[in-house]
């Protein structure tokens, strides 16, 4: 119950930070998400940051701009998460067992060697 009690306090606290946020994006902001998008590592969700920046850049009203930023941010964020999960440490590599033959240092691997699994 706490942990609940807790997670709705967060987002309840949260959400209207965001929602703040996310109105005082500006096209002025440009080059630094640019920047931003430019040291993610490239992924499917770094794509589509990027072809978000590409359409807020090639926008004709101030307004259609903002709405590209915004969609800049949101898929930023998600590579941005997934890039600090991979650094730490969490990817634990799984070496074939009885079960799973398939993965490195099984009968059924076709991949390249991977160190600590025989």
């Amino acid at each position: 119950m706490r942990i609940l009690t807790a997670a709705f306090m967060t987002a309840a606290l949260l959400v209207p930070s965001l929602a703040r946020a996310a109105e005082t994006l500006a096209c002025s902001e440009l080059p630094q998400a640019q920047a931003f998008v430019e040291k993610l590592h490239p992924g499917p969700n770094t794509r589509a940051a990027q072809h978000h920046l590409d359409a807020a850049k090639n926008a004709t009203s101030d307004q259609q701009c903002v709405a590209e930023l915004r969609q800049v941010d949101v898929y930023a964020r998600r590579s941005a998460a997934i890039d600090r999960r991979m650094a730490g440490g969490r990817h634990r590599l799984r070496c074939a067992d009885a079960m799973h033959q398939n993965r490195p240092g099984g009968s059924d691997y076709h991949g390249p060697p991977v160190a600590g699994c025989r």
